[in-house]
């Protein structure tokens, strides 16, 4: 399990010099429900890099808040694609402050025959609404919802995020005052 964290580590650092032309790095927080938890409720931290005008990189993790605090949990990457408008121009000039994304991604889980931390499920998603931009520093994404399949139990799922709030710590008006 370390190999793999320390692996998606690396990765994420290695995609940090396609992000300096963007110079945005959010923390996000939020809602959101990949994991197979009907009667509950997860949580969802992660840090997000901006590769170009369009798109960004995430690695976020996800942890159940109840029925059991902290019984399941996964670990994900994904790329978002922006498509009404920059996200972010590169300058002091914010981008569209009103956006719809697309996501793919993947999420390292225990839910698999072998009780082992792998890359067990593949999901694809719809953000119709994100308010905000790096420039403006913050950024609030409601109501991503998609489907998402395990190839390890051979099950399909629902992936939903009622909300996300993003902070930019790289990337906003701070940084061209």
């Amino acid at each position: 399990m370390k190999r793999i964290v320390l692996l998606i580590l690396l990765t994420l650092l290695l995609c940090t010099p396609l992000a300096a032309d963007m110079h945005d790095v959010s923390i996000s927080f939020g809602h959101q429900a990949g994991l197979p938890n009907p009667d509950g409720l997860d949580l969802s931290l992660g840090v997000n890099v901006g590769l170009s005008r369009h798109s960004e990189m995430s690695l976020w993790g996800e942890g159940q808040l109840t029925p059991g605090f902290m019984q399941d949990g996964a670990l994900g990457l994904s790329f978002s694609y922006y498509f009404l408008g920059d996200r972010n121009t590169g300058t002091y000039v914010p981008g569209s402050a009103i956006n719809m994304a697309i996501n793919a991604g993947m999420m390292f889980t225990m839910h698999n025959p072998w009780d082992i931390f792998i890359p067990t499920t593949f999901y694809v998603s719809l953000t119709p609404v994100t308010l905000g931009s790096p420039v403006l520093g913050h950024r609030e994404r409601f109501m991503e919802a998609g489907l998402s399949y395990n190839w390890a139990q051979n099950r399909f799922g629902f992936f939903f995020s009622f909300l996300r709030i993003d902070w930019y710590v790289r990337g906003s008006w701070r940084d061209f005052t």
